[in-house]
Order: C-alpha cells, then structure tokens, then sequence
C-alpha cells in the first residue's frame, strides 16, 4: 500500500557557509561545428576533495527556446554544488519556429527530435569520459530537468540499454546509464497530444516521434530511482500526468519518490515560494549517489524551513 506523508519533517541539510564552487563557462561538448556549449559547476575542494558525485542538467523551455545559464539552473547549480555535488549544465539543440510569409501564422521550421535527445547523451558520455578533469566518479551520475529538461531527463535515464540511441554524437565508448533521474514536471508519455514539438513531415513520422521521444516507451523495471516534482497549479502539463507516472514506476517495483506541492505553477526552481525543495533533493541524490565526503573544514548544520501543512505531499 503506497503510503502518504505529509512534508513537515525535513532533513537535516549542511549548509557550508565557506564554501566556493568554481564554474567553468561554455565548454564545447560536441562537435567543432556545432555551437551549443555547457557550463561545469565544480564543488571547493578544500571542503569536498572528491571524486564528486555528478548531476547533468537539462534545462527547459519548449524544446524552442531557454538557456544553461536560465535563473533555475544556475539556482540548481550553485546549490548542489555547494553541498558536494558537480553540476553541468548543457545546451543542446532547439526547435524553430518561425512565421510562413505565405499564411502570416508560425510553423515549425527546424524539429530538434532526434538530435537533441542525443545531444544530451553525448553531454552525459562527456562528463563521464573527462571524469578526472572534473574530479567526478564516473558510476555516480544523475540526470535532471526541469519541463522539457524534465522529459529529456527521462528519455536519457531509461534509455541506457537502447543501442539505436547510445550511438549517435562523441564518446560513445562510454556509459550511457545514469544512477537517478530527477523529473521537475515533464511529461512522460507525449503520444497523444495534439499540437506536439515532435511533428514530423508526414502523420506517420509523427506517430513514429512522439512513440520514440515518450519516456513510457522506455520505461521499465531496469529504469533508475526517479524523484518526481510537480505542482499541483500547473496549466502546462498538468499534475495528473506525474500522478499516473509515479502509479506506473509502482506498478514496475521502481523506487520513486513523488512530490506534489499545492499551488505550485509550472517553472520553479529548488525554493518555490510553497515550499523548500532543498532537503527531499539533496536527500534523494544522497541516497542514490551518495553523501559527499567534506574535507576538514567545519560544517555546520541547519535545519530548512518547514512548509504548511498543505504544502505537499510524498509518496515513497
């Protein structure tokens, strides 16, 4: 029986007063002809000496428009990396949408799908493949975003046993699995949408998109831990798409965890104004990557802010 615990105990979480991440600004991951870049978000090794445990970011925004360096991803970076975690944020490749001189309305004039799916992959087997420029251990990976990012997120967690996808881009000499996926409410299942980012030339490159871009497709007992996020205010992608995704992770026996937090909207960072997602992230990465080391410097310990009531709820 899934069991529901209201959010009013958060954990402990170090806040490490003295701590400096490095960031490292637009590092090519791709190929020389291509301009998207990444940023590395490196935790101060005089706290935390390393190997860090890893997080690659996606960021959202339609699968048209949105940055590496948006306010949520640089919130997500600075604060992960200052608890022990490198984050690397990336750029990948977006849709174009422009207006067709002929009818005055807009229209699709570049589709990403495939390529920015495997622009993430490749973002993924960089990180791993400079594991000891960064200071990172290879085997300790998760993959986050936000929205699109969080869709993408999905697609690369639960596709690491699907060769026709690991075999695109650079590196591909590397791992394509990941440890944990952080979901902040992207869809899982884009196969019935009627005005879709994924459409294709014909309706059956269509059809043939939005199956293969559909985590749901891939998603099976092998998938990695997920943390699911979502609002329950979201006019985008509504909530009761996370709330059928954490049923089907049950269903599978995945380890999910799933927070639904009242009122919410659909962009928000680790610090919405309902509550603080900072502990049950920082948690679940501990849990499924492992607690960073700190070195000798002093930690001191601050318990976060606790939420109303109504302000989520987790189903582990």
């Amino acid at each position: 029986m899934k069991r529901s615990i209201t959010l009013l105990a958060l954990l402990v979480i170090p806040i490490l007063a003295t701590a400096v991440p490095r960031i490292e600004s637009n590092i090519p991951y791709l190929s020389p002809d291509r301009g998207e870049k990444l940023d590395a978000y490196l935790p101060d090794t005089a706290i935390f000496p390393g190997p860090h445990p890893a997080v690659l970011l996606i960021h959202g925004g339609g699968y048209r428009i949105g940055d590496k360096a948006d306010a949520r991803e640089k919130n997500i970076g600075q604060t992960l990396t200052a608890h022990g975690y490198a984050v690397f944020s990336i750029n990948y490749l977006l849709n174009v949408v422009e207006k067709d001189p002929a009818t005055g309305k807009r229209k699709l004039t570049r589709l990403a799908w495939p390529q920015n799916f495997h622009d993430c992959k490749t973002a993924l087997r960089f990180i791993r493949a400079n594991a000891t420029r960064f200071n990172i251990a290879p085997d300790r990976i998760a993959v986050m975003g936000g929205s699109a990012g969080g869709h993408l997120a999905m697609m690369v967690g639960a596709t690491a046993h699907v060769e026709d996808f690991n075999q695109h881009g650079l590196y591909t000499d590397q791992s394509n699995a990941v440890s944990a996926i952080i979901n902040f409410y992207g869809d899982y299942d884009i196969r019935e949408r009627r005005v879709s980012p994924f459409d294709g030339a014909t309706p059956e490159e269509t059809k043939a998109n939005k199956t293969a871009a559909s985590p749901i497709t891939w998603i099976d007992k092998n998938t990695p831990p997920m943390l699911i996020v979502h609002g329950s205010a979201d006019k985008t992608v509504p909530v009761e798409r996370s709330r059928l995704l954490a049923e089907h992770l049950r269903k599978l026996g995945i380890d999910y965890w799933f927070v639904e937090i009242g009122g919410a909207p659909h962009t928000f960072h680790l610090q919405p104004a309902q509550m603080d997602l900072r502990p049950t992230v920082l948690s679940f990465l501990e849990k499924h990557l492992g607690q960073p080391v700190p070195g000798n410097s002093p930690v001191a310990l601050q318990k976060s802010a606790t939420p109303s009531t109504n302000a989520g709820a987790w189903y582990p």
